[in-house]
C-alpha cells in the first residue's frame, strides 16, 4: 500500500458495471491491459496478483493495476459488486487513492446507478468522466480520514507505550503499510507537524507537569521523558519555550503565586 492512484493527472474511464459472482465461481486468470477498480458490498473477492494473495472482502476497495498477472487457484466467496475500468498513473507522492481501502456504500450506489445510466444512454464521455471522477473523489475522502487516523493513532500509541524508548519512524512506516515518507506527510496533513514535532511536544507537556508538580531534578525529567539526557533535553526546551527548564519553572510558579493571593 505504499503507492497509490495518483489524482493529480486525471484517470481515463473506460467501462463500469455490476457483477455478482456464482457459488464456487472463481476470478479470471489474466493479464489485464487497463487498471481496474472493484467496490465490494457483499461476500469476498479472492485473487492471486503478481503470485500475491489478495483478498477483499465486504465494504473493501481494490486497485487491480494493468500489466500484472492475475491467478484465482481458489474460488471467492460469491462476491457482489461494482468494478470500473480505467487507465490511470501511479505514485508514492502528491493527492493519491490508496490500492485499497473502504469503500461508503451509502454514498457509492447512487453514483454506481447514475453513472450506468448515463453509460446506457450512450451520454457524452464529459458527463460519464464526471461521475467516474466523482466516485473516486468518495472514495479519497473515505480514505483520507481512516488513513490519517491510522497513521497519528500508530505514531501516538507508540510514544505513549514507553515514552523514553528512541522513536523509530521505520516502525510506524512498517505497522501502517507505507513509506517513512508517505507517513510523515499524511501525519503532517492531519496534525499539521511531523511526528518528530508532535511527539517533542508530548514530551515537553509531560516535562512541564513534572517541573510543576514532582520534586525530580532536571536530569531525571529529562530521563523519564525522553529525552535521553539533560542537554537534549535543555536545548529542546530552550527552542519551544525561549527559556530554560528552571526559568520557566520559576516563573510559572510565581505566577501562580500571584494568582492566589489576588
Amino acid at each position: 500500500m505504499e503507492y497509490g492512484l495518483s489524482l493529480e493527472k486525471i484517470p481515463t474511464y473506460r467501462f463500469s458495471s455490476f457483477r455478482f459472482f456464482e457459488e464456487h465461481e472463481h476470478h479470471q486468470t489474466r493479464i489485464c491491459p487497463y487498471d481496474v477498480i472493484v467496490m465490494i458490498f457483499e461476500g469476498t473477492l479472492r485473487f492471486y496478483e503478481g503470485g500475491v494473495p489478495v483478498e477483499v472482502s465486504q465494504g473493501e476497495y481494490y486497485i487491480q493495476r494493468r500489466g500484472i498477472e492475475h491467478t484465482a487457484p481458489e474460488e471467492s466467496d460469491m462476491p457482489k459488486y461494482y468494478y470500473m475500468h480505467f487507465y490511470g498513473d501511479f505514485a508514492e507522492d502528491g493527492s493519491t487513492l490508496p490500492i485499497r481501502g473502504y469503500a461508503d456504500f451509502s454514498e457509492l450506489f447512487p453514483l454506481f446507478k447514475k453513472l450506468d445510466a448515463l453509460r446506457m444512454a450512450c451520454s457524452s464521455p464529459v458527463e460519464i468522466a464526471a461521475v467516474f471522477l466523482e466516485i473516486l473523489s468518495v472514495l479519497k475522502k473515505k480514505n483520507d480520514r481512516t488513513e490519517r487516523n491510522a497513521v497519528v493513532l500508530e505514531v501516538v500509541s507508540m510514544v505513549a507505550e514507553n515514552i523514553q524508548k528512541p522513536f523509530l519512524l521505520d516502525e510506524v512506516a512498517a505497522k501502517c503499510g507505507y513509506s517513512k515518507n508517505h507517513v510523515i506527510n499524511v501525519f503532517k496533513r492531519e496534525t499539521g507537524k511531523t511526528p518528530y514535532a508532535y511527539i517533542t511536544d508530548m514530551k515537553l507537556g509531560m516535562a512541564k507537569q513534572l517541573l510543576l508538580y514532582s520534586d525530580s531534578s532536571l536530569a531525571q525529567i529529562g530521563f523519564e521523558c525522553g529525552f535521553g539526557d539533560y542537554i537534549n533535553f535543555y536545548k529542546a526546551f530552550v527552542k519551544a519555550c525561549n527559556e530554560p527548564p528552571l526559568a520557566w519553572k520559576r516563573r510559572k510558579l510565581k505566577e501562580k503565586q500571584n494568582m492566589r493571593q489576588q
